[in-house]
């Protein structure tokens, strides 16, 4: 017989079998037990370790992607730097190419009168905005124009002697590159038959930045695109006045000795001065009044110095000021001017030619002596070489001609560029201009002759021992070599009265001979350091440059270019 069971007990257990079978049973709510049930249980699970190959096998593949993911990363930097060198170093003017022979043999044989033109343009920077401030050039980063003390200009002078018509341009800037100034001649038309242009700037360091070195800081251009794009058309444009205002004209030339004294310093041994003023002064054939003038001298234009924030042309300014209007003081006529149009250009002013704050300037008219730095002393020498040049503009037995032959002859050349803050500096695109190749540059070499003158136009701030004579071989110089560039250029050059025209057609600063070059201790002379090398391409520069003016000069000479 079987086991009887409980009634009781039996029912109890058939209801507990349907509730477990039942799915209202199987998915209901756990309650704390059951949850402290499990946790439990998941504790009391022992970890199960892990092989070591595994652990290595896995460590592996990490690094390796690890090592992919940074290569990779590497190789888009590297592309990315050389694309930006690539773009930063290209060539603006890719098939530009100047090789220009102009003989003035014609012009002697069958002589036209000559004529001339001038005009001018002003190019004033728009100070109206707080938002885009104007950076100062020449002294210090973040130095923003706060007003315009007086105006600047970009002036023109054209010369037509029948044959060949030659333009020049001065402008009030710190210095404009090749690329600017090959901008400025494509900008004109056939029609004005201009044969050659040169752009100088007069190297003024209260002027807009147009080279990038003088920004806001270190890492950013200090040029605003369309300030400099305001130059170049209105250098255009005062070219295509000057053509319209061509006259017939006579030309005197001037050579006046200037003592330094009082005016300038030589403050980099050896003492070395460009001192003289070069005058061509042109007059109408009709009445005999002035038509203008090209002044030509040799002084940094920073009389104001470093603190100076008011935009002003300097000396140049005032000087040309002088020359038209004469100068007045308190309603009195202190030298009467000459009227016309007068572009000043800068000679050999590295070194460094410069009216320093040490030196105390004299104004003749005023009978007052400055030597703080100030608007006032930039008057002052202006009266000094106005004082000097009115006598002879206003003599009346001053030999002129109406005739006077133009020779040009002009080319391009490659500068390497050693110099690795000029490199970082167009890297980082602060220095807008353009490389032929790695580490070259394009300039411009020129030489002009009218009549009995001669013209020597140097892209950059050149040494006046280069020009002049006196290149030493210096004492603690880098390379204790004898001097390379003689002898001197204007020994070289044809003519009687001998121009250079500093900073023409670019500006690639100091140009220093290579016997004087030092940046390597021991320095120059016992000195603890000497400044200029920082702001030059590289120790050939100098005599890559003085070469191919060399040359240049030979080539006219043997043509008879001056007569």
């Amino acid at each position: 017989m079987g086991t009887k069971w409980p009634s009781r007990d039996c029912s109890l257990l058939h209801s507990k079998i349907q509730r477990r079978e039942s799915p209202l049973y199987r998915y209901r709510a756990p309650d704390f037990d059951d949850v402290l049930t499990a946790i439990t249980a998941m504790v009391s699970i022992k970890r199960i370790p892990r092989r070591s190959g595994d652990r290595q096998a896995n460590m592996k593949k990490f690094l390796l992607r690890i090592l992919r993911w940074g290569t990779g990363l590497f190789l888009v930097v590297i592309v990315a730097m050389l694309a930006r060198g690539c773009y930063a170093f290209r060539d603006r003017m890719p098939s530009y190419s100047l090789d220009l022979k102009i003989d003035a043999a014609k012009s002697l044989e069958t002589p036209r009168p000559l004529r001339v033109g001038f005009a001018r343009v002003k190019i004033n920077p728009d100070l109206s905005n707080p938002k885009n401030p104007v950076w100062l050039a020449g002294f210090s980063h973040h130095r923003a124009a706060t007003a315009i003390h007086d105006d600047l200009w970009a002036i023109a002078c054209v010369l037509d002697d029948g044959y060949t018509r030659f333009g020049v341009v001065a402008l009030d800037a710190i210095g404009f590159f090749h690329d600017d100034a090959v901008a400025v001649r494509r900008g004109c038309p056939p029609e004005w038959k201009l044969d050659y242009t040169t752009v100088c700037s007069t190297h003024n360091h209260s002027t807009p930045d147009l080279m990038g070195l003088w920004g806001p800081d270190v890492l950013h251009t200090g040029v605003d695109a369309r300030y400099r794009q305001q130059v170049i058309a209105a250098a255009t444009k005062a070219l295509g006045e000057a053509v319209a205002a061509l006259q017939p004209t006579r030309v005197a030339f001037h050579e006046i000795a200037t003592p330094t004294d009082g005016l300038v310093a030589d403050t980099r041994k050896p003492i070395v001065f460009d001192p003289d003023i070069r005058v061509m002064h042109f007059t109408s054939v009709t009445n005999g009044v002035t038509l203008g003038s090209i002044v030509g001298w040799a002084n940094h234009p920073e009389t104001p110095w470093g603190k100076n924030t008011e935009i002003t042309a300097d000396f140049c300014g005032y000087l040309r000021d002088a020359l038209e209007r004469g100068v007045t003081n308190d309603g009195r006529n202190l030298a009467t001017g000459v009227g016309g149009i007068h572009l000043y250009v800068n000679g050999a002013i590295g070194g460094l030619m410069t009216t320093h704050p040490s030196v105390t300037v004299r104004d003749p008219y005023l009978q007052k002596e400055f030597k703080e730095p100030s608007h006032e002393k930039s008057r002052a020498v202006a009266h000094q070489l106005a004082a000097r040049i009115l006598p002879r503009l206003q003599a009346t037995n001053s030999a002129s001609t109406d005739i006077a032959p133009i020779g040009i002859r002009a080319r391009t050349i490659e500068i390497p560029i050693d110099n690795k803050l000029f490199l970082a500096a167009a890297y980082l695109g602060l220095i807008d201009r353009g490389h032929v190749h790695w580490k070259k540059m394009r300039t411009e070499v020129a030489l002009v002759t009218l009549g009995e003158t001669s013209i020597a136009c140097v892209p950059g701030e050149i040494y006046p021992e280069i020009i002049n004579g006196g290149i030493e071989r210096a004492p603690g110089g880098d390379f204790n070599i004898e001097p390379v560039e003689v002898p001197a250029l204007r020994k070289l050059m044809p003519g009687r009265v001998k121009f250079v025209f500093g900073l023409a057609n670019d500006e690639l600063g100091y140009i220093i001979p290579k016997s004087e070059w030092d940046e390597k201790p021991p320095h120059l002379y016992d000195t603890k350091g000497v400044y200029g090398e920082v702001n030059s391409c590289g120790p050939d520069t100098a005599r890559l440059l003085h070469a191919a003016l060399a040359e240049l000069c030979r080539e006219a000479n043997s043509s008879g270019a001056t007569r």
